[in-house]
């Protein structure tokens, strides 16, 4: 349709005209015809009636005869159909042809006669003069004046095809020689858009058609001279590029070499750096201890200043260290966090007391406001979280000039055993452009980097901060502006501890009331908060100011305890003195004064022993709860629980592990709780004596020669019916996060890494068996304890009695067995692994050197487990033949250095 629309239009365009020209004038013809038609059949019409009736009109009335037969005779003239003569004066009528149709409509005429119409003729009535008045009608049927102007219809649908053929002819020629060569150009220009740049085929136009045709055939010469440049072009581009990209992989094989190489020498870097912070850690502790015993004895002024200096500049320079150290393990990925109970609310107390002289020194108040929601007892890394804290509230001392230090902890959400918590830490100092607080976790990076600058340090307080918060699955940041203070916080997302239970109120303090002054309001709403977690009543006064005023009007607030906090600000309280005097001799109730320096006003209240107490700044809960009930005179008793009246005493243990070391270890913690310990050395030995009615839980160890830790908790799965579940949990040296997600996918509930201490033994019973194993089931899945109780070891030791000590849980002769039973192994060890590594066989050395690292995790031989672990974690990662060989040969060298440092030391 669209390659003949040109054509169309112009046909239309032709015809169009010729068609309303033929019609406008054929209408007028055909309508001027007609009129003619019906005029001259009614002239005729009427003359054939007038010559008739003459003769009718001569015959008289008394010739019937003859004018009967002149009737007949009217019949033969064209369309008469009828006629009628009607003598009513003697009651004749003469008719000819057949009846007469009915008459629809009467027309009078000129000459006294009337015209009538029917559905298909017409009637003219003519009366006849003379006696009588006879009426003469003649019927003449339509049917010729039809046929006449069909004619006339026809003749002009004849002249109108006629012309319209006429005009079309030439149209039609016109068309062909124009869309012809259009066709023609666009084929070629479809040819161009399908990348055929050959010279277009001649249409033979005229006119602007064939400028049009010599335009397009320019057009495709232009655009083959064009497309041939560009491919020279592509040619020329390609041969760059491939040299481009030939010289990037050689850069990127520069560059990959380069990175190794940082790479190492960043870790070498950081490995340097925890040696020597290590190292130089060591001498600094010995300083700052001479120091102390120094201080204790008899010396001058001067010299206790000396010492003073002396214990203030090494403390600082340890922190330095200690900073750079958890820095430097931080980066070499050897930090590991602890995942034991934890009381919050002791940790914070602890930060703001150890922190105190310096914000004392700066006379800033300090407050701690926990909510009554944020549950306290967790599982965590409580060194860590103290750290945090340390760094944040630390910093926020330095740089605030005046006011208050506020640690706010709330509860941010809370999902089955898990909780998010978020600690807060507001000052009223100077607070943070923007520009510092984009790079304000950075490392290396002060606060104040002016050389003005008041406070030192390393720079890396708050990137320390940030990677602990991070790796505790937390967030942490900081809201400020300037001149405004600034709120550093951070989340911690930590597990309730299900073993450990609140610290119930002193029921000697319940109900009790308590007036409580305190000018500043958020010591004043953290003292209330712990006064009313007690049960206490409290009343509150926002100044001592009030309640001098009050004692002088005689009417002291009536109550238990008075607790009175003294201004941070204040450098002297002593002349607070005869006001606590007068209140204690006209109330006779125990006062007690909370002030950030007490020493003097201590000693100016000394007479009044007994019935006033003062504690410096800040309150902690137990020094709080302490001197109240001391200067109240009031008793309390602790409940005491046997460690026969744990919950899981007598539990029934099934503990499987090939390593007889391991397994003693195990069997000796948890005999110690009480526990009914069945060890067995293999899967197949725990297939044959598991029952699920006869054990409470399973230790399984996850690799072991024959039938390894996931098909054995198979077996056991299968022969457990379906309404008994008995917990299950893994044993394993060292598990990557794939593998502990395979363990928990067999069937495993829980797992533990080695080495296995008494706290985490003592935290998966009373998780597994004190609250059952059904609810452990169907309680959302805790958050493993998947870490030691203890850092990773420093690998700098061959031997190291003291770590072996601590693994064994403090008992000597343990730990000299469990040493003596590496040292028989190794005998067997160092020359398996040397023939599996010669052979290839990696399933077999891995089997071998992960029970090897087992041993490990229970002895104090911190680089033999180092490399134990690398060569495990080498093999598991699928590492080249290179790397591993290295790993193997320094394995095998720390076995010989074990070997005769036993032999050394007569094991």
């Amino acid at each position: 349709m669209a390659r003949s629309s040109l054509r169309n239009r112009i046909m239309a365009m032709t015809a169009l005209p010729a068609f309303l020209a033929a019609m406008i004038v054929g209408g007028y013809t055909l309508i001027t015809r007609i009129q003619d038609v019906r005029e001259n059949n009614a002239h005729r019409q009427q003359l054939i009636v007038d010559s008739f009736a003459s003769r009718l009109q001569a015959l008289g009335a008394d010739q019937r005869a003859a004018s009967e037969a002149l009737l007949r005779e009217l019949l033969e003239q064209p369309d008469v159909r009828a006629a009628t003569l009607l003598d009513p004066a003697a009651g004749w009528q003469l008719h000819a042809g057949p009846r007469l149709r009915p008459v629809q409509e009467a027309q009078p005429l000129g000459n006294g006669g009337k015209r009538l119409r029917t559905d298909s003729s017409w009637q003219l009535v003519r009366t006849l003069p003379g006696a009588g008045q006879r009426l003469f009608t003649v019927e003449f049927a339509r049917q010729g004046q039809y046929v006449q102007i069909l004619e006339a219809v026809l003749t002009m649908v004849g002249v109108l095809a006629l012309l319209m053929l006429l005009a079309l002819v030439p149209a039609a020629h016109l068309s062909r020689q124009l869309t012809r060569p259009v066709r023609t150009m666009i084929e070629s220009v479809r040819r161009v858009r399908d990348g055929d740049l050959s010279p277009p085929p001649a249409t033979g136009a005229q006119g602007e058609l064939r400028d049009l045709d010599d335009a397009i055939g320019h057009m495709v010469a232009a655009l083959n001279d064009a497309q041939a440049e560009l491919q020279q072009n592509v040619d020329q581009a390609t041969q760059d590029l491939r040299e481009t990209l030939e010289t990037i992989e050689i850069q990127n094989i520069e560059l990959d070499m380069a990175r190794k190489e940082a790479l190492k020498a960043s870790q070498i870097k950081s490995e340097f750096l925890a040696n020597m912070s290590h190292e130089i850690r060591t001498p600094l502790n010995g300083i700052i201890g001479f120091t102390r015993l120094l201080q204790r004895s008899e010396l001058s002024n001067g010299q206790r200043d000396y010492l003073a200096t002396i214990r203030k500049s090494a403390e600082s320079l340890l922190s330095i260290i200690n900073d750079i150290l958890d820095f430097s393990k931080i980066e070499a990925g050897k930090l590991s966090l602890e995942h034991i109970p934890l009381d919050l609310h002791d940790i914070i107390e602890e930060v703001q007391t150890m922190l105190a002289p310096m914000a004392q020194e700066r006379g800033l108040e300090q407050a701690a406001i926990i909510y009554t929601d944020v549950p306290t007892r967790l599982l965590g890394d409580p060194l860590r979280i103290r750290q945090v804290l340390t760094n944040l509230v630390s910093n926020a001392i330095k740089f605030t000039e005046r006011g208050s230090v506020v640690v706010r902890a709330m509860l941010e959400e809370s999902r089955g055993a898990e909780s998010v918590i978020k600690i807060t830490i507001t000052d009223t100092g100077n607070g943070l452009p923007e520009d510092a607080r984009k790079t304000l976790f950075s490392a290396f990076t002060q606060a104040d980097q002016t050389p003005r600058r008041r406070e030192g340090g390393t720079g890396l307080g708050l990137a320390i901060s940030k990677r602990l918060v991070e790796g505790m699955g937390g967030e942490i940041g900081v809201d400020s502006s300037s001149g405004r203070g600034s709120t550093f916080w951070f989340s911690l997302r930590a597990e309730r501890d299900p073993g450990t239970e609140a610290e119930a109120p002193p029921r000697a303090l319940q109900t009790l009331r308590v007036t409580l002054v305190e000018a500043n309001e958020h010591a004043r709403l953290g003292l209330y908060h712990m006064l009313s977690g007690w049960r206490m009543r409290v009343s509150e006064l926002q100044a001592l100011d009030v309640l001098a005023s009050q004692l002088q009007n005689g009417t002291p607030p009536r109550c238990d305890f008075y607790v009175l906090g003294v201004p941070a600000s204040s450098r002297n309280p002593a002349h607070l003195a005869p006001l606590i005097r007068r209140l204690a001799a006209s109330t006779g109730t125990p006062v007690l004064v909370l002030a950030g320096n007490g020493d003097p006003l201590a000693g100016s209240l000394s007479e009044l022993e007994g019935a006033c107490r003062v504690l410096g700044k800040p309150a902690t809960r137990r020094r709080l709860r302490d001197a109240l009930l001391d200067l109240g005179q009031l008793e309390t008793t602790a409940p005491t629980q046997t460690a026969s009246a744990t919950p899981y005493s007598s539990a029934r243990v099934l503990v499987v592990d090939d390593h007889p070391g391991n397994l003693k270890l195990a069997q000796v913690f948890l005999e110690e709780m009480g526990v009914r310990v069945t060890p067995c050395t293999s899967g197949a030995k725990a297939v044959e004596v598991f029952s699920p009615e006869h054990f409470d839980l399973v230790f399984m160890d996850v690799q072991m020669p024959g039938m390894d830790g996931l098909e054995t908790t198979r077996r056991l799965r299968q022969s457990e019916s379906g309404d008994t579940h008995t917990p299950i949990i893994a044993l394993t040296a060292h598990a990557l996060e794939s593998e502990r997600r395979t363990l928990l996918d067999s069937g495993m509930d829980d797992y533990l890494t080695k080495p296995i201490t008494e706290t985490q033994l003592r935290h998966t019973l009373e998780r597994w068996v004190a609250r059952g194993a059904a609810a452990a089931i169907t309680a959302p899945a805790p958050a493993p304890a998947d870490t030691p109780s203890e850092s990773s070891p420093a690998p700098d030791q061959v031997v190291d009695h003291a770590l072996g000590r601590r693994r064994a849980g403090g008992r000597e002769q343990l730990a000299q067995d469990m040493f003596a039973m590496l040292l028989s192994s190794l005998d067997q060890d160092a020359p398996g692994i040397s023939a599996l590594a010669e052979a290839n066989d990696r399933g077999a050395l891995l089997e071998r050197v992960h029970r090897l690292h087992g041993a490990t995790r229970y002895c104090g031989t911190p680089r033999l487990e180092h490399a134990a672990r690398a060569l495990e974690e080498g093999l598991k990662k699928d590492v080249a033949d290179s790397p591993l060989e290295r790993l193997v040969a320094t394995l095998l060298a720390e076995i010989e250095s074990v070997r005769q440092a036993g032999q050394a030391q007569g094991v």
